[in-house]
């Protein structure tokens, strides 16, 4: 398990300056910990430095973008500077989604940096890994995901932090084998399934085997039987539904698939394969139909589906941020 503060001597000096930053600004910090902060911080002159470096690139990222939204909101144009049909400008979106988004990706940075110094395992966008647990269990952990190992005599506990992991769990009836969102239990003795988290939500699917998904007193436990899935979302375990696991799983053959989704939710699994982002600064664009099969190795790929079967055009900031309008 990790420390009890968020850097460690194997890290950067800047990944540290990045989990303090963090945790600093999350709502639970503690007293503790805030002293710990100082006591890094003043330890060297290049912990002080990493450190200024993120509050200035941060100060740099978010003030722009809230002086861009806040114009984008305030500025309308005059009837006679309307364009003419199918030749909307989107120079002022534009401006205003690059602004965003780069604040965006830091901002998901930050906590994801933290997720990851909490996690016995994890992976980078576009990784995967399998692990071999000292029970006999395997795991097998998705992109851009994250998780503690809890073990004890009684039981087994994963607490999945962010992303997407398949659990082939060893059979042992003393100590059933629990995944939690934080506050949903995917609970089994015996089986294979995958957890998905996105947010505060929870996806289960179980490809041998029987699983119990509860959360709280409240809900009636589900029982998920193989080939179904279940979903926990607002606060609620929804109705057992029939899943289709080569399809539902096939990210563990290197392939995402879609079968007729609305772009915003294509665009927004793809994303958890790449180190930047994709986004839609065409609104009209989010609820376009999308079927396909893409290579989970280059995710790039789809946007160049996407362009030739929408029509749809993009551009390219960077490496790591492209726009679709």
């Amino acid at each position: 398990m990790p420390s009890t503060q968020p850097s460690s001597p194997k890290q950067s000096a800047s990944d540290q300056a990045t989990a303090w930053f963090a945790r600093l600004h999350a709502n639970d910090v503690t007293t503790e910990e805030q002293e710990q902060f100082k006591n890094w911080y003043g330890a060297s002159r290049q912990h002080a430095e990493a450190y200024d470096k993120i509050c200035l690139l941060w100060d740099l990222l978010e003030t722009p973008a809230k002086r861009v939204e806040a114009g984008l909101k305030a500025e309308q144009p005059a009837p006679a500077q309307q364009p003419l049909p199918g030749k909307q400008p989107y120079i002022r979106r534009f401006m205003a989604a690059s602004a965003l988004t780069l604040a965006m990706l830091l901002s998901y940075q930050l906590p994801m940096h933290y997720q990851n110094w909490q996690s016995d395992y994890h992976t980078a966008p576009g990784q995967q890994l399998t692990v071999a647990l000292d029970d006999g269990s395997r795991l097998t952990l998705n992109t851009d995901t994250a998780l503690a190992v809890d073990f004890s005599a009684k039981q087994r506990n994963i607490e999945l932090l962010r992303g997407e992991a398949y659990f082939q769990v060893f059979p042992d009836k003393n100590r059933p084998f629990i995944v939690s969102n934080g506050t949903a239990k995917a609970r089994a003795v015996g089986t294979a399934f995958s957890v998905k988290k996105t947010d505060a939500d929870m996806q289960v699917i179980v490809s041998e085997g029987t699983v119990e998904v509860s959360a709280g007193k409240a809900d009636v436990p589900a029982l998920v039987h193989i080939n179904q899935q279940v979903d926990y979302q607002q606060g609620r375990v929804g109705p057992v539904m029939p899943s289709n696991i080569l399809e539902t799983l096939a990210w563990q053959r290197g392939q995402l698939i879609f079968k007729r989704q609305p772009l915003s939710k294509v665009i927004q699994e793809v994303n958890r394969y790449r180190s930047g982002q994709i986004m839609i600064i065409n609104p009209k664009l989010e609820k376009r139909i999308v079927s396909g099969v893409f290579d989970t190795a280059d995710p790039s790929a789809v946007v160049d589906g996407i362009k030739t079967t929408l029509k749809v055009n993009s551009v390219s900031l960077s490496k790591q941020l492209v726009l679709l309008y």
